[in-house]
């Protein structure tokens, strides 16, 4: 940690009112560490599902773009760190292998020299990374780069709270499909267990009535079983 005006920037990112303003904080909270450059990318995953993700990133564009065209992202050794530790990784050529040294290169290329890596796992289901890069080795000075570490680790984890709040609840509200009342009731009695003919008798509807409302809401969520279907919605928030 540089100084107290440091954790007053990070601090201040809890209190961001929107996803743009929250990474705007984030980058100014980079530089006061001695950063240029910051990513935040964050990851839900929901049964049944893809995972969706989504990135708040400060790389150059010319470099985003190579890293998508290219698939960096499955041969980058900070992601795949990250999505299996929970402690930060230093950039250094050591975490290269051969499959993932152009990573680095192009990395370079473009200004991002050196840097650390700090993941943070709310939960199996939710979680988010930081990347802080810049042109000087973070490397070199043995107390410096504890210094960078401990920052980061606060950085990253302001961010992951901020990012819960603002940024989480509108990527599921993305993936999140709109059930009609009537589909959402006869799917809280499918999630407790009961089948169409038992749910019919409780709701006065007919048996293929039911089916024909479960069907769509399955249709609407993505799934082809029922059980996928209730843990889909129930993820989701759609029933409890």
């Amino acid at each position: 940690m540089r100084d107290a005006a440091s954790l007053t920037l990070i601090a201040s990112i809890v209190e961001a009112p929107d996803g743009d303003e929250l990474f705007r904080r984030v980058q100014k909270a980079a530089v006061s560490l001695g950063f240029e450059r910051v990513l935040v990318g964050v990851q839900i995953q929901l049964p049944t599902m893809e995972p969706i993700q989504h990135v708040m990133s400060g790389w150059p564009d010319e470099y985003q773009q190579l890293y998508a065209e290219r698939n960096f992202v499955f041969r980058d050794p900070t992601v795949v760190h990250c999505q299996t530790h929970s402690t930060p990784i230093v950039w250094s050529p050591d975490i290269y292998s051969e499959r993932s040294y152009e990573v680095m290169e192009e990395a370079r290329r473009f200004g991002l020299n050196s840097g650390i890596s700090v993941p943070v796992h709310e939960s199996a289901r939710v979680k988010s990374m930081i990347s802080l890069a810049r042109d000087r080795r973070v490397d070199i000075d043995r107390r410096e780069t504890e210094l960078l570490l401990a920052g980061g680790n606060v950085l990253a984890s302001c961010a992951h709270v901020a990012t819960s709040k603002l940024v989480i609840p509108a990527l599921l509200a993305e993936e999140r499909p709109k059930l009609t009342p009537r589909e959402s009731e006869i799917m809280q009695y499918v999630a407790r267990g009961k089948g169409s003919e038992v749910i019919g008798d409780i709701l006065g509807l007919s048996k293929p009535t039911i089916e024909f409302h479960v069907k769509n809401a399955l249709r609407k969520l993505g799934v082809a079983s029922r059980l996928q279907g209730v843990a889909r919605a129930v993820a989701l928030g759609l029933i409890h």
